[in-house]
């Protein structure tokens, strides 16, 4: 019994030791409703959310001795500031929560952390070098850069550029002109319409499920890894696969691929519908697969 005690007060000690070794943030401003918010520095987690206020929010918690320098102009400001630097001999910690107006642009960068955003119509240049990074909602400009971090997005960004070193990417939704890339991560993009979409792997695999829509685009390179595209019923477009050491396997019509130049590799072109669209498909060693989805096609004018 004795050793429980112990142990329960031991637990209480470290507790409170934690919490008295935290410091509240909290940091509050009357902002336009297109500021731009610049945060970097040492923090370990950043949530994001538009509100319906002529004001800004920074509120959480970080390791006491944590220097917070910057801030805001004479309000209401067009733009803040801030810089979070660890106390030496610690690692970046802290949980922080931001608040901006909807049509905010926000501008944060850490090492490791998790990144969570909500709500955001304007834009959002996000980077970390691991962790992760969610993005739910359709800004105007979206633009991410992880080294390590899976990114994913649920929404239809305006203007959208991913790109990672190993971090996965998932985008739930579409986008007007996307743009995603990768070296050893994988890519999937389903569920929306695009207009124009770059998607670029070295040796991750690839997965596309959106729909293009009229005259609209696809483009998708790798150099060693599968490439999958998942086409509806009545699809509309013309496809061009190409590899140089791959294969082509097309689950799609009853067209098989021929062999590609010199001898090497297959190529493939297939129409579908009366081709209101177009995609190109390469890739140097990874195998290419035209698969059926059960995706309705969506054809905005």
């Amino acid at each position: 019994m004795k050793s429980l005690h112990f142990l329960i007060a031991a637990a209480v000690v470290c507790s409170t030791t934690a919490l008295a070794a935290q410091q509240k943030v909290d940091r509050r401003h009357a902002v336009t409703r297109d500021v731009y918010v610049r945060i970097n520095g040492a923090f370990a987690s950043l949530r994001v959310t538009a509100w319906d206020r002529d004001s800004m929010a920074l509120v959480g918690d970080v390791p006491k001795g944590t220097r917070i320098d910057g801030g805001a102009s004479e309000p209401p400001s067009k733009g803040v500031k801030y810089y979070l630097e660890a106390p030496a001999g610690t690692q970046a910690a802290g949980r922080l929560e931001l608040f901006v107006p909807a049509g905010a642009t926000v501008w944060a960068k850490a090492a490791n952390a998790t990144m969570e955003v909500s709500g955001v119509t304007g834009g959002l240049d996000l980077n970390i070098i691991g962790g992760r990074i969610a993005v739910n909602g359709t800004p105007r400009e979206l633009n991410v850069e992880s080294m390590d971090g899976a990114v994913t997005v649920t929404g239809s960004p305006g203007w959208m550029r991913v790109k990672t070193a190993s971090g996965n990417i998932v985008v739930n939704g579409g986008s007007p002109d996307a743009g995603l890339t990768t070296v050893s991560g994988t890519i999937t993009a389903q569920g929306g319409d695009y207009e124009r979409a770059r998607i670029e792997s070295v040796t991750g695999n690839v997965v596309f499920g959106g729909l293009l829509r009229r005259a609209g685009s696809l483009t998708i390179d790798s150099h060693s890894g599968t490439i999958d595209l998942a086409l509806p019923v009545k699809a509309s477009l013309d496809i061009e696969a190409t590899t140089i050491a791959g294969s082509i396997i097309n689950n799609v019509t009853s067209r098989r691929p021929t062999p590609g130049r010199e001898g090497r590799g297959e190529e493939l072109s297939l129409g579908l519908g009366i081709g209101d669209a177009r995609a190109t498909l390469r890739s140097f060693k990874g195998n290419i697969r035209l698969l059926r989805s059960d995706v309705s096609p969506n054809k905005p004018g």
